[in-house]
């Protein structure tokens, strides 16, 4: 299960890019100041080329989840708080941070747990608190994960988004372009299921995952900055049904994720007390 909601996580870092000749409305007419006169089709595709040109970035996870298996009779409650560093060639990461979980029930108790994950070309590491223990993964996985990375590449990702540009609302306040995009039911469940299909096959070595969507309501808010046309903001509130080999589950996801440090990273080093103390898997 982690896997896939971290998939979709990671999916959406440009949704709500659209290419239409509206100009932005402002948020609050006499509050914004600085009103831009560029069309949705011109904030596009300055941002497409913006999205071309990123080498590196931060990103700031804020995430709360609610898991809720009917066949089990079991629901969770997980929030997670990551930090990101992230160069797109050659792939590096470092990420940090705490994933709290809390089931069901009267007495549950609440389960908190350190992660942190360093990615480079030619190894990747995995540490979880309930361990203490830093881990060193094969070349297959790396080799997994970098291919389900690279479904994430920002051009591609607003490609396949084209067929709901014209849903998207476009406004603006001083420093930014805002888009919103609503919605739910089927239209939305195909663009869910593609991304995240893409990406799991990437992860299972191309080995088919037959996994079924049901999207109850989306709701996708991005801020793209006035001045870099960088997606520096990116909430993202989903229902929806994942169905996989005849077992339902339910996810209620709010998602906020706040981007800096755009082409100021350069470089990922995994500290030598880590490579030293990892067991291999």
């Amino acid at each position: 299960m982690k896997k896939w909601t971290a998939l979709l996580s990671v999916v959406t870092l440009s949704l709500g890019l659209a290419a239409c000749n509206e100009t932005a409305t402002p948020v609050q007419e006499n509050e914004v100041s600085e009103t831009s006169k560029l069309t949705l089709q011109e904030v596009y595709d300055k941002s497409i080329k913006a999205s071309e040109e990123l080498k590196s970035l931060k990103g700031t996870i804020d995430m709360k989840q609610k898991m809720s298996i009917p066949s089990e009779g079991m629901t969770f409650d997980i929030k997670s708080v990551m930090d990101m560093e992230f160069i797109i060639e050659p792939m590096q990461m470092h990420q940090k941070g705490t994933t709290t979980m809390m089931g069901d029930g009267e007495g549950g108790e609440s389960q908190e747990t350190d992660m942190e994950t360093y990615i480079t070309e030619d190894a990747m590491y995995v540490y979880e608190g309930t361990t203490a223990q830093w881990m060193k993964f094969p070349q297959e996985m790396l080799d997994q994960m970098m291919g389900a990375t690279n479904q994430t590449d920002p051009t591609a990702q607003l490609q396949t988004l084209q067929e709901y540009l014209e849903k998207v609302k476009f406004e603006q306040d001083n420093e930014n372009y805002i888009l919103t995009l609503e919605g739910s039911g089927e239209e939305f469940t195909s663009l869910v299921q593609k991304q995240v299909d893409e990406a799991l096959q990437s992860l299972t070595g191309g080995e088919n995952v037959n996994m079924d969507f049901t999207i109850h309501s989306v709701n996708y808010l991005v801020h793209i900055d006035k001045d870099s046309f960088q997606t520096n903001k990116l909430d993202m509130v989903i229902d929806m049904d994942m169905t996989m080999d005849g077992e339902t589950i339910n996810l209620n996801m709010d998602a906020s994720t706040d981007f800096s440090k755009f082409n100021e990273i350069d470089e990922i080093i995994v500290p030598q007390e880590v490579i030293d103390s990892a067991t291999e898997i």
